[in-house]
């Protein structure tokens, strides 16, 4: 199994979402002008509907691993609208841009702005399905009793995102001598991929039952939105994890927050499942902890007001994420009309509140992000709650699948589906990252002597100890030659006749710096 970022998923590089009729973009290159600091890019656009299309670019600086740049400085057939029919350009003026890569992987995107229908998606949830995935899930699965069934579980929801073109990877980790690992994958974003939507819920359970509601139902529940959404493209990526450890005290979302969020990234918002099965129309079959009428009067009114049912799902947030959770209700209401849902917002991180803490959001909303738990009320409705009777036939798989659709509207909506083809290049950048470093670049003295040079030249350095590497670009990026001191060494001869007249980039490294000159060959 892949590591977690060595598994991100390049889904546009691989057709999995591939789309009827959607614009492509065609014939892609791209030439970098390193004297003027340009990357230039030629193509062409085709759309069987001649649609005003929009344009837009994203680079990546892992080869295709992540595109989270989006780079400033564009001129050209960039933007809105845009036309098929002759032959487009568009100029990236990368002056000021660092990254310490030299090798760039460049993204664009032809997107039709067709309507993609969200009910279209909410409709494919199938009641079916969760209960078939539920027979794989439900069993004792810990870390100490049921570590097969576990372990079963683990590969199941990777073999799954998987099989969904999805590239999962996992995030390994120890606790207490105790090796776990969170299982993640994702629909990347086609044109804002750093701006990141989670689907989450953990799966493993506890050694007192089958674990069907806490949390075999969240696990069917996040395998079902990733079945549906991955047919889809997004503006923004959104990210299925299954969280290890959960009940060992929130160990595999904690772990993540703090260790997994790549450093571009921006979570936009979380929807973590916490038992989302156990569903009841009898009175009084909802009960509350002691305060929380007076925390939340107006949620304990509207259920008291039906003789106290479980008939709901609770949309929990807090005032931090009140946005995602009016987002939630709001999607719920449109899209899934059948499902009550009882909204509640705590104060703080909810620490005057612990029972609101109890799952992997509390993670989340430590570290300053949005996140909502979508809950049934755990012990506070489903008396089998960590015992032996917590089983599937005590579940309601309609309203599971209401909470999922309720849950991918909202994902949907937020990270924008759209209609578009993308086409990929590859292209160099010797001197990007120049001003890394700064002050140790600026240290090194430097001669190239003469300069403009014929059949050789000369570059002397000070200090000695500082550069590690020299190297020699054409102007388009192309290295011609590469050279390593000698330890002590201040000098290097090059020769040059070979080389046609015309500008040059000469290229020190270091440890962590470059620093690029020009050279001009004249004869």
């Amino acid at each position: 199994m892949k590591n977690w970022f060595t598994g991100l998923c390049i889904l546009g590089a691989q057709a999995v979402c591939a789309q009827n009729n959607a614009p492509q973009v065609n014939g892609l290159t791209a030439v970098a002008d390193t004297l003027n600091n340009t990357v230039t890019l030629t193509f062409t656009l085709s759309d069987t509907e001649n649609d005003s299309l929009e344009v837009s670019v994203a680079v990546s600086d892992d080869m295709g691993l992540t595109y989270m740049i989006s780079p400033q400085n564009l001129s050209g057939n960039v933007g809105f609208p845009q036309f098929q029919g002759g032959t487009k350009q568009i100029v990236w003026n990368y002056t000021g841009f660092n990254s310490a890569a030299t090798q760039f992987r460049i993204k664009v995107v032809a997107d039709d702005r067709k309507h993609v229908s969200v009910q279209d998606m909410v409709n494919q949830a199938d009641s079916m399905r969760l209960l078939y995935d539920m027979s794989l899930i439900e069993g004792v699965r810990t870390h100490t009793v049921g570590s097969a069934h576990l372990q079963q579980v683990s590969d199941t929801i990777y073999n799954r995102f998987a099989a969904l073109g999805l590239s999962p990877g996992i995030q390994s980790f120890t606790f207490g001598g105790i090796n776990g690992g969170n299982i993640i994958a994702q629909n990347p974003g086609v044109t804002h991929e750093a701006e990141v939507y989670i689907i989450d819920g953990h799966f493993d359970g506890v050694s007192a039952g089958p674990a069907a509601d806490d949390n075999a139902s969240a696990v069917i529940g996040v395998l079902e939105a990733a079945r549906i959404l991955s047919q889809y493209r997004f503006k923004r990526t959104i990210r299925f994890i299954a969280f290890d450890m959960e009940e060992l005290g929130l160990v595999g979302s904690n772990r993540y927050v703090n260790n997994a969020v790549l450093p571009a990234e921006q979570i936009k918002g979380v929807l973590n499942f916490e038992m989302i099965g156990y569903y009841s129309q009898r009175n009084n079959s909802q009960i509350f902890p002691a305060g929380f009428g007076l925390l939340f009067p107006a949620a304990e009114a509207a259920v008291a007001a039906d003789t106290f049912k479980g008939n709901f799902i609770t949309n929990v947030a807090n005032i931090n994420s009140s946005p995602l959770r009016q987002k939630f209700d709001q999607c719920a209401a449109t899209y899934v009309p059948g499902l009550r849902v009882i909204s509640l917002e705590a104060p703080g991180n909810s620490e005057i509140a612990p029972d609101l803490r109890r799952s992997d959001h509390a993670s989340f909303w430590d570290k300053g992000y949005q996140a909502l738990m979508l809950t049934d009320g755990a012990n506070f409705r489903n008396l089998n709650y960590h015992t032996a009777n917590d089983v599937s036939d005590s579940l309601n798989f309609t309203f599971i699948r209401r909470v999922v659709m309720a849950t991918l509207a909202t994902a949907a909506e937020l990270a924008e589906p759209v209609h578009a083809g993308e086409a990929f290049v590859d292209v160099n950048l010797p001197d990007v990252s120049t001003s890394l470093n700064g002050d140790m670049a600026e240290a090194l003295k430097l001669k190239i002597i003469p300069n403009p040079a014929d059949d050789k030249l000369t570059l002397s350095w000070s200090p000695s100890h500082m550069v590690l590497e020299v190297r020699a670009y054409t102007v388009s990026g192309q290295l011609i030659q590469r050279s390593a001191p000698a330890a002590g060494v201040s000098q290097l001869f090059i020769e040059t006749s070979a080389w046609q007249s015309g500008m040059y980039l000469i290229q020190l490294r270091g440890g962590g710096w470059e620093k690029s000159e020009k050279i001009l060959i004249q004869r």
